[in-house]
């Protein structure tokens, strides 16, 4: 879900071409397609990223792209929204991509950062993915992350998160951050996450109740 270089190697040639052999390699392990979006602006600037994922079989999902897949006679319905980290712009532009969001359909959002919960919350998403947090990246025992770079501090520091029937996964990353940040991570690990979408109903009673993750 984006920040694809740390922000010091934005233009190191060398990061670019290992960050090119990573996505690769995750390609040739996926058992279906591929999905992506945008992260933070400085991080994944327009004359970087695309250079970075030059041939890969990747579909990038930006603003206004919904992609539906239909799997076992469901309908999975994937939205990617570019973030700007701005919510005045980014919460528009999210209501006019999931507008009309079709109630058979189970609908996947990824975005760069969680801030766009409660939004998603009241447009029916059902999952919801995200990183930028990187977890606090440094966490005290007792007090968790003590900062977290979302606009909702640390109401969505990392981890799963339920409300309504909404579920949203904020990923720790692999990564750090750059620049002046500490290279350094406490009680944050970086991790990989596996989702498994299934359901306990046929596809013709589906019900947002009985798709789970």
């Amino acid at each position: 879900t984006g920040d694809y270089l740390n922000l010091a190697y934005v233009y190191d040639a060398e990061a670019q071409a290992e960050t090119h052999e990573l996505l690769a390699r995750l390609c040739d392990i996926a058992r279906g397609p591929v999905y992506a979006i945008t992260g933070s602006p400085p991080v994944d600037r327009s004359d970087v990223v695309p250079g970075i994922f030059e041939d890969l079989p990747i579909n990038w999902l930006l603003d206004t792209t919904v992609e539906e897949l239909h799997v076992n006679g469901h309908t999975i319905r994937i939205a990617g929204l570019r973030c700007t980290r701005q919510r005045d712009l980014d919460v528009p532009r999210l209501r006019h991509l999931l507008d009309g969001n079709p109630g058979h359909a189970f609908t996947l959002l990824l975005y760069h950062s969680p801030d766009l919960m409660p939004e998603a919350v009241e447009l029916g998403v059902d999952l919801y993915l995200c990183g930028h947090t990187h977890g606090g990246q440094i966490r005290l025992p007792l007090i968790g992350a003590l900062i977290t770079s979302s606009d909702f501090w640390k109401r969505y520091e990392m981890g799963r998160y339920e409300e309504d029937r909404t579920t949203l996964y904020v990923s720790r990353g692999l990564g750090m951050e750059g620049l002046g940040a500490p290279r350094a991570r406490f009680l944050a690990p970086p991790e990989i996450v596996l989702w498994t979408l299934s359901s306990c109903h046929p596809p013709a009673s589906y019900d947002r109740q009985h798709m789970s993750a």
